[in-house]
């Protein structure tokens, strides 16, 4: 901590103005009425791009071995939502070494690797760890022109880093007095037995506690299937109650992984080197035994890039069985993946019903449904989609016309950050 003839001298030493002292004490006024951790993020983003006038800001938290980019006010996207090694990252950098990194060039700096900030705008940057014993995270400030950090913007970014780090540390302690309020006792006049836990709470569990009856069915029924026990009527009968159960644990785990993405605040990747066309080929094999019969086109060139293949795979397992599920039964559903540009790209197409235009806006939306036809959905698939392909900091576009169908277009970055393990060559 500074003492005030500390920063008395500090501040006539780097120029700052009355001014800035004046923005100062409103950046720590907006602080102490930040009731969260999102609510300090997104005001230390605001009031940092404001003060020293950067081109972006990220908040970045301490997570032990990780960094996760919480929150950023950035002109593109960077890297919100996204956790990263500490040792592989300039962020990480400034935390375990307490102290300020300043970087007038990020082509000219050892600890940058140019490959992952070649797509993005930053040219210059500086990083401000929150803390100086034990960092709680750092805040990053970027440039899109060769900028050296001047004393004046260091020192004000210091100043609301000192800040943070007190309304972190508030709302860490309002927290814990939440948590032993709901562990207390019960409201007046109702019994522990009868307190309901809130409607955010309890989808979650009990769609976890679906999967396990879930799970039981689906086994039976393939395992009667299996069996040859079943002719006629009755083998028909078990496979709609199998397609009905498969539905119905895809709902459940879009619920899970829907709760999981609002606990973390973000999705993390366990990234490895893969081909694209690879996943696409493994996940079409799968649709044609789920949809017998129907035309299933893939058109694929090698891709090769560093992606969570999981995920890629869920993101091409929706869409494609989307396509699938409302295109036109007569008509072929195609894959193709290819590269343009330096990006590494899938498109899969379908003809059927059109989507309407008002929905286009709000398709990636939680709990948005792009058609409503009677089909089982709770709008979450698109949403979950949307967060995995921005996680790998790609984007995706939707065309719905009568005379071209509907195409869902996905590009992605062929270089991502290191995942924990195994490591790899791109790296943040």
């Amino acid at each position: 901590m500074f003492s005030s003839m500390d920063l008395s001298a500090r501040a006539e030493e780097v120029g700052a103005s009355f001014h800035d002292v004046l923005h100062l004490l409103e950046a720590s006024c907006l602080l102490a009425r930040a009731r969260d951790v999102r609510d300090i993020a997104q005001c230390v983003c605001g009031l940092v791009k404001r003060l020293v006038g950067a081109d972006g800001v990220t908040f970045v938290l301490s997570e032990g071995e990780l960094v996760y980019y919480a929150e950023e006010e950035s002109p593109e996207r960077l890297w919100k939502g996204r956790r990263f090694p500490a040792k592989q990252c300039i962020s990480g950098w400034a935390i375990m070494n307490r102290q300020t990194a300043v970087i007038e060039d990020i082509y000219a700096d050892p600890r940058i690797p140019i490959d992952a900030y070649r797509p993005t705008f930053v040219r210059s940057l500086a990083m401000v760890p929150i803390g100086h014993e034990q960092p709680l995270g750092s805040i990053g400030m970027y440039w899109a022109r060769n900028h050296m950090a001047t004393g004046r913007e260091l020192f004000l970014v210091e100043m609301i880093a000192e800040a943070s780090l007190a309304a972190l540390f508030r709302a860490a302690l309002q927290q814990d007095v939440e948590d032993l309020r709901s562990r207390a006792a019960p409201a007046e006049g109702r019994s522990r037995d009868e307190e309901e836990p809130s409607l955010a709470r309890l989808i979650p569990l009990v769609a976890h506690d679906l999967k396990n009856p879930l799970g039981a069915i689906s086994l039976a029924s393939q395992s009667l299937i299996r069996s040859g026990a079943l002719a006629g009527n009755e083998l028909v009968k078990v496979r709609r109650i199998l397609s009905s159960v498969e539905r119905a644990r895809r709902l459940v785990e879009e619920v899970l992984e829907y709760a999981r993405l609002k606990a973390r605040g973000g999705l993390p990747l366990d990234l490895d080197d893969a081909r694209l066309d690879a996943v696409a080929r493994s996940v079409v094999e799968e649709a044609r035994t789920a949809f017998p019969g129907r035309r299933i086109e893939l058109v694929a060139e090698e891709t090769r890039g560093t992606w969570d293949c999981h995920r890629l795979a869920e993101v091409l397992a929706n869409l494609l069985g989307n396509a699938l599920q409302y295109g036109h039964p007569e008509r072929p559903v195609t894959l193709r993946v290819e590269t343009r540009e330096g990006e590494s790209c899938f498109e899969v197409h379908n003809f059927g019903p059109v989507i309407p235009g008002e929905l286009l806006p709000v398709l990636f939306e939680p709990f948005r449904r792009g058609r409503s036809d009677g089909h089982c959905s709770v709008g979450l698939g698109l949403f979950i989609v949307n967060q995995i392909i921005q996680a790998h900091g790609g984007r995706i576009r939707v065309r719905s016309t009568l005379e071209q169908g509907t195409s869902f277009t996905v590009h992605l970055p062929r270089c991502q950050m290191q995942p924990i393990d195994p490591p790899l060559e791109c790296a943040h």
